[in-house]
């Protein structure tokens, strides 16, 4: 068992022993019971563990192998002076005796850390791949997921709560350590990145930033910010009871009241969420900022750090593509923390996404806790208010404490700090250029028909989309994850090849043919699949070589290899790209990694490729027509050179045919007669068979039209399915909005008096409609066609205890539920006000007063 294992049981024993009572510790059975329960429990928790001990270490490739696969991959991106000049810079790195140095002492730091159970690459690569970046992580770092849209159109509290219940859920999987391992061909991952999932936050600092985690036990809140305003709630009625967890409905209240208190709160909080935002070295001297302010700042700040994540409920309602692609990755900066571990991102029309901050996780664990949430979602039910009255709301929500809002101190430093961040803020987002690119014209389910990898395909249509944009090819970055081993994080596949840039050069051929083109094509796929095959298994070359960099002592000489310009240029990722397969995104995306490069994230899918192009003003959008066009000509070129070796089969087949069918005649001796009738394809084959006409070469195809698009889909009543009419998405929008909060007053009985102050405003006199036909013999013209009629309830007023008008009659004269008074009193249930609980007790007597009487009905004298 690993050693964290043992620990675990250690802990789970003494929690176990810790919770019985003094009675049942006398009792030898319970003892008996409780310990077979601590090893049951120890027993589930390993299955997060399964494997992991088992797990080889990150391997070191032989150095010359490395050499030469790095020297191939340069090919394709150098002169040929160049290309020699590094030659020789490669011979000369490793006859100096200084590239075998480094090679052993890299693999010497390998063992000690095998020893450790950990990574040689893993104490290096959160420093020099993240912790030293000085750019901001808002734009450069951190990514996005965008959350397919819920059916049901709930409203935004509902799925913000549905959605934190559901990472409560999975949070206490990892704490228990009986989440199932990620698994590939039935072996399993690294689970390590897992520890930092939640309760984990990154600090800014000086030239170099941190990392800094909380334990689970103590740190059972979460963080919510709307309108730039922070709050913190516990998800646990007990904090020392771990079972004592909120239900979605209890945390929807939560909510509720925490977008009451962010909309009604008018002072001038500061909005230190933008400190976030900046570049890593001012972000540092921000937040010293902060601190010296107040001295309540630094205790705020840590309840946010500490929380379990970060849930924004937005004001906005964000519909197109790019609209929720910016929402998601950037906001208002106001309304987020951007350091935390991850942020959950609820919009005021309950569409909902992610935002992950990259030091310490990859995609892939983030990614399979979205795919929790929104799984899991669709089979539950959202909380709701109905089949409760008001007595029974009030007391659920009396029972909560009040959410706790974090009155951040400002000074007149910390403003200036607060207005500079703002202004780095939108001058970035102004000059960046995000823009979703979806091609539905195929997916992977017609690539595989073409016999290769789709990630390898997508790959080669941006190759070709960017040589034809630009006219050059450029180093070209595809994350490969190394989770198969021990603390493994993710290795480069590098997809600029000598196949890819032939592939590119014959497309822009017009003297080459299709079947050559189609030739080059499958030659630059298979290429880059057999680099990501290598990439996976840790045996590409840029960890490799970047481990020989820095286990280099500071006075060494720098080798020739390391200080050509060639070796910067061709590990500067000026088109970074990486993919999603996962049907549950509707929007993936993040920023580039160099000024004049392009952040291109992809999501490969069935029927459909979706893009998202990111760059500061390069060109995304004229990037992403290229990616459609080369698509479309890739798909073309298969398509007809399938037709084309079709035609050429069955010709093959008819040649065949015919000169069996010539050597069965000439061996009957009659083949005098069947030259005579033979048909033109035998004449023709004898013809060649006898030397005096060669096979005609087949002649190219013509290129067909582009087949049609399919039809739109009929419109449907789900909100956000209505992707081709943006108009009739918002009005469906509002709609929904208004049906739902109406779910929320559903099963509420008459609630709507007044608490403003002094007794329940009197409700006056009701008159009942009736939709069915009146008891009058003598029926009205109005009645006898079918109209209703209108009757006068001469009984005293509408009691809070009286009962509403049976089924085909409407009530008039009373308050509606959408008025004004229904909303503050609901919201007054939802917050547990005192003024309102006299209120419910009279209205609760008023009821039993009114059941009371009709069941003892006074007797006549």
């Amino acid at each position: 068992m690993p050693p964290h294992s043992e620990k675990l049981g250690s802990m789970l024993s003494s929690t176990l022993l810790g919770r019985l009572s003094p009675s049942s510790q006398k009792s030898a059975t319970t003892d008996t019971t409780e310990a077979d329960a601590a090893v049951a429990a120890l027993d589930a928790c390993s299955i997060m563990d399964k494997g992991q001990s088992d797990l080889p270490s990150l391997p070191i490739p032989p150095l010359e192998q490395t050499l030469s696969r790095y020297q191939e991959s340069i090919r394709p991106l150098t002169t040929d002076e160049e290309y020699e000049r590094v030659g020789k810079a490669i011979e000369e790195f490793k006859s100096s005796g200084q590239g075998t140095s480094l090679d052993e002492r890299l693999r010497e730091k390998s063992k000690e850390c095998q020893s450790r159970s950990t990574s040689w690459l893993a104490e290096w690569w959160d420093d020099w791949a993240y912790f030293t970046h000085r750019d901001s992580s808002t734009f450069y770092v951190n990514y996005y997921f965008g959350f397919q849209d819920d059916p049901r159109m709930p409203t935004q509290t509902a799925r913000g709560a549905l959605l934190v219940s559901l990472a409560l859920e999975f949070r206490q999987l990892i704490a228990t350590r009986t989440l199932t391992p990620d698994m590939a061909r039935n072996a399993p991952f690294c689970m390590n990145m897992y520890q930092y999932l939640f309760n984990y936050s990154r600090i800014s600092g000086l030239e170099k930033d941190c990392d800094v985690g909380f334990p689970y036990e103590t740190n059972s809140h979460i963080c919510v910010v709307r309108n730039g305003k922070f709050y913190i709630f516990d998800t646990q009625l007990d904090p020392s009871k771990p079972s004592s967890v909120l239900s979605p409905r209890e945390i929807m209240i939560q909510l509720e009241r925490i977008k009451k208190m962010a909309d009604d709160d008018k002072s001038s909080v500061p909005a230190v969420g933008i400190l976030s935002t900046g570049q890593r070295d001012q972000a540092a001297q921000d937040r010293v900022t902060l601190f010296e302010a107040h001295g309540s700042n630094k205790a705020h700040m840590a309840m946010i750090e500490s929380s379990m994540f970060v849930l924004c409920l937005d004001s906005t309602s964000p519909t197109t593509s790019e609209e929720f692609s910016r929402a998601l990755w950037h906001g208002d900066g106001a309304s987020r923390w951007f350091d935390k571990c991850f942020q959950l991102i609820v919009f005021a029309n309950g569409r909902a996404g992610m935002n992950g901050e990259h030091s310490k996780m990859d995609a892939t664990p983030t990614s399979r806790l979205c795919r929790y949430l929104i799984d899991e979602a669709q089979a539950r039910a959202l909380p709701d208010f109905r089949n409760l009255n008001a007595e029974d709301l009030y007391e659920i929500a009396s029972a909560l404490d009040k959410p706790l809002p974090l009155k951040f101190v400002s000074s007149t430093k910390l403003s200036k700090a607060i207005e500079n961040a703002h202004v780095y803020f939108k001058e970035t987002v102004d000059a960046h250029e995000m823009v979703p690119t979806e091609f539905k014209g195929y997916g992977k389910g017609l690539i595989k028909t073409f016999k290769m990898s789709p990630d390898a395909y997508v790959q080669m249509a941006l190759q070709l989309a960017y040589y034809r944009k630009h006219g050059e090819l450029v180093a070209t970055y595809e994350s490969a994850a190394t989770r198969k081993y021990r603390h493994g994080r993710t290795e480069t596949a590098r997809s600029c090849s000598n196949e890819s840039k032939a592939f590119c050069l014959a497309m822009q051929n017009e003297d080459v043919g299709l079947k050559a083109r189609a030739a080059a094509c499958r030659a630059a796929v298979a290429r880059h699949a057999q680099y990501t095959a290598w990439a996976v298994d840790g045996q590409a070359v840029d960890r490799h070589l970047l481990g020989l960099r820095l286990i280099r002592d500071s006075d060494e000489t720098v080798p020739a290899l390391f200080a050509d310009p060639v070796f910067a240029r061709t590990c500067r990722w000026r088109l970074s790209t990486s993919q999603i397969s996962d049907d549950c995104f509707i929007a993936y995306g993040w920023g580039e990694v160099v000024p004049d490069g392009y952040g291109c994230a992809y999501m490969v899918k069935e029927t459909e490729l979706d893009f998202c192009i990111t760059s500061l003003k390069l060109g995304s959008r004229e990037l992403g027509n290229y990616i459609v066009e080369a698509l479309e000509d890739m798909r073309f070129m298969f398509e007809e050179v399938r037709k084309i070796e079709k035609v050429e089969a069955a010709q093959a087949a008819m040649v065949a045919a015919a000169a069996v069918a010539l050597s069965n005649a000439e061996r009957s001796g009659e083949l005098a007669m069947a030259s005579k009738s033979m048909n033109p394809t035998m004449q023709s084959t004898a013809h060649f068979r006898e030397g005096r006409v060669a096979v005609p070469d087949y002649a190219l195809i013509a290129r067909s039209p582009s087949p049609a698009r399919p039809p739109m889909p009929a419109p449907r009543t789900s909100l956000f399915f209505q992707k081709h009419d943006p108009v009739l998405r918002t009005a469906l929008a509002r709609n929904a909005m208004a049906m739902a909060q109406e779910k929320y007053l559903s099963g509420i009985d008459e609630i709507a008096f007044d608490i403003g102050g002094g007794s329940a405003s009197p409700i006056p006199p009701k008159k009942v409609i009736s939709t069915s036909s009146p008891t009058s013999t003598t029926p009205t013209p109005a009645a006898a066609s079918g109209a209703t009629t209108t009757t006068t309830d001469a009984g005293a007023g509408a009691g809070a205890g009286e009962r509403r008008p049976s089924t085909g009659q409407v009530v008039v004269g009373t308050r509606p539920r959408s008025d004004s008074g229904t909303q503050r009193t609901f919201m007054a249930i939802l917050m547990g006000e005192d003024s309102i609980l006299s209120r419910l007790r009279s209205r609760r007597g008023a009821s039993n007063l009114s059941k009371d009487s009709s069941s003892h009905p006074t007797s006549p004298k």
